[in-house]
């Protein structure tokens, strides 16, 4: 026979018979990197400390933003970790379920909270429950009776714009809609000495030369619209149709124009609002007439109204509504005080920190609820600066402030930073902001004292609405209806299920989880909603799920089911993949290829949206030889460079997939209970044992582990003795002499608690004659060495155990055959 050259190494296939494997695939592969086709181990793992207890089930990286360092969540449970916010989201908002240590229920958390307090992360109470509790208080509306008022004064120019002065406050809002009534006439006398201009007498009549004027004349002259030709302020003169003599007459100008049914007002001041009454100009805006006796009152339609709320928090997450209010029957323009309102967030572990007020809006197109103000609960001073005239507050929770609110500081323990109906002039971040205010300087130093934010609907130039102010949480509403333009879109945003599980994250930032059957959508950007109408059921129960090219894929006890669209209230397609492919493990799902990759029985399968559901692993497996090495129901699988990384009860492998061949499958002593890739670093991280370790897989600086490579049985056609051998190998790449320092160095506490390998030599090599082991030998280096004599046989086997790269192995009866391998 001529010699034989093995080379280009392949993995295991034990579907098929070690006979009839190809010639450079192997019988066992451990610990082998295979992916150059040389023999390569991985390296010897680096333990990381992060002072955890038990079997970590869950691992989620998280970034110092001090210096981008790693820093590592862990749990006990199998959680499920998503990511709903963009990446420039600075507070790495993180969401997860499954965690039944903290109660179970969904959760969302961040870098902040999961890192407040000594590790290991995160810590206890660090997050948030995801689904904002439900408003449990009914409102109060109580309408203020409006009362009528009475004018003191007005004017009205030459476009008919009447400003009217109240002997009161008008309680009046822009864009109510009055009556205006009591109006009549002026009286007076007139006078004509035989001509036909009339002199018209009335005390301060307030009228405007050359402009027409209604009289009412009693008798003697018609009645009727005339020209002012001349005036002073307690006479004017008109021309009348025709001479006469008379004086002493009775008269009076019409003032009837100036009533008004159902008019809208544009407010001034407390006292002053103008309408629209077409008539001759009377007064000036400088000199008002002050004879009028003219009242009003809210005009309009009555109409019903009733007041909800909600629950807000700094993330802009909102609640379903309250039940409303009781039925109002008012006026547009009337005034209500609304009571009932929390001066508190709700019971539980979320982030709530003030409410959204609503009410009712009738028109055309039906009722609808409108945003009032955003109602925050007075926050809690605790660090004070000031420095060239700007003051600088720190605020115990998020102040939500924006440039330009006005805000009210009291009670604080340094007096000099109180402050009414000041302008906020630069928000620093979430916490901080500033005001300019005029005082000495202050080094930053702790204090207390409470936040107020004017809620008014134009701040800085109506009354300040400081809600909660002195105990005070009831609220005025005065606002102009027509200004009013948020509506209420929160009427399904409940809650996710309380046992939600498998939770991942979805296109068009949706989150995705499940309860048995039912497979739940967050509202999209909104990942605290989850509208109960978007849930899915179907025929099996839900294993896991994975997003893949714009689709779900989601993986049951029986078939997978495919869901693809954008938005679920538009509806979403629910596609049955007809391949019997059940998930048994849902940490054995695994993005890769551009494909979902899941153990079920006999291997592991996949599905990609061009090739469908088949088995990726079935020219290595078959039901029989999976079934008797790997427990595919205790999977825990990581996507590392091209490879799938799994652990199971009865070891671990690593499979990557070979177009030509199918793939490389090769086992490796490194059992994991969890992992994470960190795609910023390209690092694989893994939990191992019960004691709360990770380590981090094949760190190019670390010792290499030993591997084991055993080939396929090669058959002769005739009986021979195989005398001469060769391994080529990278044999200078370790000094010999240093070998034992090397491996000294190596962590004692990894090789004792997980037994791996400890260095056996070299290189062993091992030689099998009808499959029983007949030479071993330590090689070091690739010169050819003799095999035993004195047997033949026609089934034979090599076996190689290292931590060096083998490019080769020859193998030939003689040395001198040797040279044509």
């Amino acid at each position: 026979m001529s010699a034989i050259r093995i080379t280009n190494f392949l993995g295991i296939a034990p579907k098929i018979a070690s006979e009839l494997l190809p010639d450079t695939a192997a019988q066992v592969a451990e610990n082998v990197n295979l992916y150059s086709g040389n023999l390569l181990s991985y390296t010897q793992p680096t333990g990381i400390d992060i002072g955890k207890s038990g079997e970590i089930k869950t691992i989620h990286i998280l970034r110092d933003p001090a210096d981008d360092s790693e820093v590592f969540l862990t749990w006990n449970d199998e959680v499920d970790v998503a990511i709903a916010a963009s990446n420039e989201d600075s507070l790495q908002r993180f969401y997860y379920t499954g965690d039944s240590e903290a109660g179970g229920v969904p959760k969302v958390s961040n870098f902040n909270l999961a890192t407040d307090g000594l590790g290991p992360y995160p810590v206890t109470g660090g997050f948030y429950d995801l689904g904002l509790p439900l408003p449990d208080t009914v409102l109060t509306a109580t309408e203020v009776e409006y009362t009528t008022k009475t004018s003191l004064s007005f004017f009205r120019d030459s476009a008919g714009k009447v400003t009217l002065n109240t002997s009161t406050d008008h309680g009046l809002t822009t864009g109510d809609t009055v009556i205006v009534s009591g109006f009549t006439y002026k009286s007076g006398t007139f006078t004509q000495s035989g001509s036909q201009t009339v002199f018209v007498d009335i005390t301060n009549h307030g009228l405007v030369n050359n402009t027409v004027v209604t009289f009412e004349f009693y008798n003697k002259i018609p009645s009727g619209p005339y020209v002012i030709t001349y005036l002073t302020a307690n006479r004017v003169s008109i021309q009348a149709p025709e001479e006469g003599d008379f004086s002493g007459e009775s008269c009076a100008i019409n003032l009837l124009s100036l009533n008004a049914a159902n008019v809208e007002v544009t407010v001034e001041d407390a006292n002053t609002f103008t309408y629209f009454a077409p008539g001759f100009p009377i007064g000036t805006e400088g000199s008002p007439v002050s004879y009028a006796f003219g009242k009003v009152e809210l005009g309009g339609l009555t109409q019903n109204r009733v007041y909800a709320y909600t629950w807000f928090t700094p993330w802009l997450e909102e609640s379903i509504a309250s039940e409303p209010s009781e039925d109002l029957f008012i006026k547009e323009g009337q005034d209500v005080t609304v009571s009932g309102l929390p001066t508190s967030k709700p019971s539980g572990n979320n982030f709530v920190r003030g409410v959204r007020l609503y009410r009712t809006v009738s028109s055309r197109s039906g009722t609808e609820f409108f945003l009032l103000a955003t109602l925050w609960f007075p926050n809690t001073i605790t660090n004070v600066a000031r420095a060239s005239n700007v003051a600088t507050v720190t605020t115990e929770y998020p102040h939500n402030l924006s440039v330009d609110d006005y805000i009210k500081v009291a009670n604080c323990s340094i007096s000099s930073f109180n402050t009414t109906n000041t302008e906020v002039k630069e928000v620093i971040d979430d916490y901080t902001f500033t005001f300019d205010q005029t005082d000495s300087d202050v080094a930053e130093t702790g204090a207390s004292g409470t936040l107020y934010i004017d809620v008014s609907q134009n701040p800085g130039t109506t009354p300040a609405i400081y809600w909660g102010d002195g105990g005070d949480y009831t609220f005025f509403d005065d606002f102009d209806s027509r200004l009013l333009q948020q509506s209420l879109t929160t009427d399904v945003y409940d809650p996710p299920p309380k046992n939600l599980e498998g939770l991942i994250s979805y296109q068009n930032n949706i989150l995705v989880g499940f309860v048995a059957n039912e497979v739940y959508f967050s509202e999209p950007n909104q990942p605290h909603a989850w509208p109960f109408e978007y849930k899915i059921t179907l025929e099996y129960d839900v294993v896991g799920l994975a997003a893949i090219s714009g689709a779900l894929l989601v993986l049951t006890e029986s078939y997978p089911y495919l869901i693809q669209g954008i938005d679920p209230a538009a509806g979403l397609s629910v596609q049955r993949i007809d391949q019997d492919h059940p998930c048994l493990s849902r940490r054995s799902i695994v993005v890769m290829y551009g494909a979902i990759v899941w153990a079920t029985h006999g291997g592991l399968a996949v599905y990609s949206p061009g090739g469908g559901a088949q088995m990726i692993t079935k020219y290595n497996y078959n039901g029989e030889t999976w079934k008797e090495t790997i427990d595919g129901t205790t999977i825990v699988a990581q996507f590392y460079r091209d490879k799938y990384f799994a652990s199971h009860s009865n070891g671990a492998f690593i499979f990557e997939r070979e177009s030509q061949r199918g793939g490389t499958f090769v086992t490796t002593d490194v059992v994991a209970t969890a992992g994470v890739f960190d795609s910023i670093t390209d690092k694989l991280y893994l939990a191992i044992g019960t004691a709360g370790e990770i380590i981090e897989w094949n760190n190019p600086d670390r010792p290499r582990l030993d591997y084991r490579w055993k080939s396929k049985t090669h058959k002769t056609t005739n009986m021979i003795n195989i005398g001469a051998a060769r391994v080529i190998a990278d044999f200078n790449d370790l000094d010999p002499n240093a070998l034992d320092a090397t491996w000294d160095s190596i962590d004692t506490n990894w090789e004792a608690t997980t037994g791996v390998y400890s260095y056996t030599g070299l290189l062993t090599f091992r030689f099998f004659a009808d499959k029983e082991l007949i030479f071993e030998k330590t090689v070091t280096n690739s010169d050819t060495f003799r095999l035993p004599t004195g047997y033949r046989t026609d089934t034979f086997e090599v076996e190689v155990e290292s931590n060096l790269r083998i490019r080769e192995i020859h193998l030939g009866e003689t040395p001198l055959q040797l040279k044509t391998a």
